[in-house]
């Protein structure tokens, strides 16, 4: 029975030397009252106006209760600004994280994008490769063929220099 007053004794000391020490940390109402000063920004006011009500409903409320004499609830009531007003924090954190994300999910579009044209320019590039070779192959195919054919006997109307005009003129038409 002894132990279990002590243990309880113990727990009851420690509780009350952790309670001591959050009460001795920063004043929640000091925090409540700079961030609400903080977050109170016409860029910001739309996006926290909701939690920013609440939190000065909150401040109100525990003027009010300390001017009631009641601090053990003007503490509590402190505490629940500063909650507030942390959550309006984080919804101006959060917003700057989302239009963060709004402009890389549209880089990354543009870069797919970027990707997807290239892709297409490679593979015409590729195919207009493959056609240039195609038509080299069938030229020098066609050119060994001519030089084998027996030649024909052309009248001689004019200078030989007449006769080799077509031929280059066949070869302007093909480049």
């Amino acid at each position: 029975m002894k132990r279990a007053r002590l243990s309880a004794a113990l727990a009851l000391a420690t509780l009350s030397v952790t309670g001591f020490a959050q009460a001795a940390g920063p004043d929640p109402g000091a925090e409540a009252k700079r961030l609400v000063t903080q977050l109170d920004a016409p860029a910001t006011r739309t996006i926290v106006a909701d939690p920013l009500a609440k939190a000065k409903a909150a401040q109100q409320r525990a003027q009010n209760a300390r001017g009631a004499g009641d601090l053990h609830h003007a503490t509590e009531l402190d505490a629940l600004a500063l909650t507030w007003a942390q959550v309006a924090d984080d919804l101006v954190r959060t917003a700057a994280a989302e239009k963060k994300l709004a402009e890389l999910q549209k880089q990354v579009s543009e870069l797919e994008q970027k990707a997807v044209r290239t892709q297409a320019l490679i593979e015409q590039t590729i195919a207009r490769r493959g056609r240039a070779e195609q038509n080299l192959a069938n030229a020098e195919a066609a050119k060994p063929a001519a030089k084998g054919a027996p030649a024909t006997p052309a009248p001689s109307k004019g200078p030989p220099a007449a006769a080799s005009a077509p031929k280059s003129a066949k070869a302007g038409a093909k480049k």
